[in-house]
């Protein structure tokens, strides 16, 4: 099997299970409980905080709330800050190539009276900055932009971004950080960053596990209720333990796996540009080396996905969370303006652990699917 679907989610180490099941087991009890074994459980989750707390180089203005995926983390930090607006409403913006997780709280907050803009993004996919600066006003409330494209890959200029929205101090910035963390350098001070979200199972961690970094001047208005600062549930320390281990180790190991994918994604970039029937979406200019589009010309999206699976390689259409809808791939779409491109479109994401020879094999498939006479 050649697994090329990384951005969906990838196999959690057999360390990581090893810790979560030692962890489960010695730390059972509600770690919000006053007695003994209680403060031992908050003890551990405490820990775990300050793990990620370091790796991250997180400012003290901030704390981490750990969530049930990226999914929740992602309506957290949206609903977070909008619900604290829902009755004088105000002003949201986001981009046109936002996760799912990101875009539907959008679409339900602008049926419930708030003003969205969705930003425009380049050929690359990198959004349109001076289009920011016109829409930001004094009624903007929350700014969502996603860090690493999860479809295409692009890397935002989130620096530049928190730069502009400094003259606008009532605006909130949530990066959506699950793409890049543990892959792509952090080039941006979190400091300026007042909602960060992750999760743990696109670095080898565990499923239903993330977490939400903010800045604790927020005043937080959860769709779940609960104490303050406290996640609105009983938290599985295990799962807490795991994405602080699998983010101290993807950011150690972050640096040598980039060089290696690197090397990766430049052999099948060029490999791919050599069949006619191909075009490479983004991938040009600032780019995570992790994913890389592109589309068939004339083929349907999931036509060439299940041809590949036929031979046991696995790419994907688009985001795991919404890949099942029959509509143009949303993002390439808004890169391109081409509908038939969109979708045409397939998403190769890899990991450390993919070879050369995988990514050779995957280009050897696709010339036996596109037609003979263009070789």
């Amino acid at each position: 099997m050649i697994y090329l679907d990384s951005a969906a989610t990838t196999k959690p180490k057999q360390e990581y299970l090893d810790l979560y099941q030692k962890t489960h087991q010695s730390y059972w009890h509600h770690a919000n409980s006053p007695y003994q074994p209680g403060q031992k459980a908050e003890a551990v989750v405490g820990l775990a905080k300050e793990k990620l707390a370091k790796v991250l180089k997180m400012p003290n203005t901030h704390q981490i709330l750990f969530t049930n995926g990226g999914t929740e983390a992602n309506n957290f930090a949206i609903y977070g800050i909008c619900n604290n607006y829902i009755n004088q409403k105000g002003t949201i913006i986001t981009t046109k190539i936002e996760h799912p997780s990101v875009l539907e709280p959008f679409v339900d907050l602008e049926k419930k009276g708030f003003k969205v803009f969705y930003l425009d993004v380049d050929s690359d996919g990198i959004v349109n900055l001076d289009q920011l600066q016109q829409v930001l006003s004094k009624d903007t409330i929350l700014v969502s932009i996603q860090w690493v494209n999860n479809i295409v890959g692009s890397i935002q200029p989130i620096k530049k971004v928190c730069k502009i929205m400094k003259n606008f101090p009532k605006a909130k910035l949530h990066v959506d950080g699950i793409q890049g963390l543990g892959k792509v350098a952090i080039d941006f001070n979190l400091q300026d960053i007042d909602l960060f979200t992750i999760s743990a199972h696109k670095i080898q961690g565990l499923k239903s596990s993330g977490a939400l970094i903010y800045n604790s001047k927020n005043a937080l208005n959860l769709p779940l209720k609960a104490s303050p600062n406290q996640y609105p549930g009983t938290m599985d320390i295990g799962k807490a333990v795991v994405l602080a281990k699998a983010a101290e180790d993807a950011l150690n190991y972050q640096n040598e796996h980039w060089e290696k994918v690197q090397k990766m994604h430049q052999f099948l970039y060029q490999e791919l540009t050599k069949i006619p029937s191909i075009v490479i979406n983004g991938g040009k200019n600032n780019y995570s080396p992790y994913i890389l589009n592109f589309s068939v010309m004339g083929k349907n999206a999931e036509t060439v996905m299940n041809y590949l699976a036929s031979f046991n390689i696995y790419v994907a259409t688009g985001s795991a969370c919404s890949s099942k809808l029959k509509k143009p791939q949303a993002t390439v779409f808004a890169m391109t303006n081409d509908e038939a491109r969109a979708l045409s479109s397939i998403r190769v994401s890899m990991s450390y652990k993919n070879t050369v020879e995988e990514l050779q094999n995957l280009v050897d498939t696709l010339k036996l699917f596109c037609p003979e006479k263009q070789f």
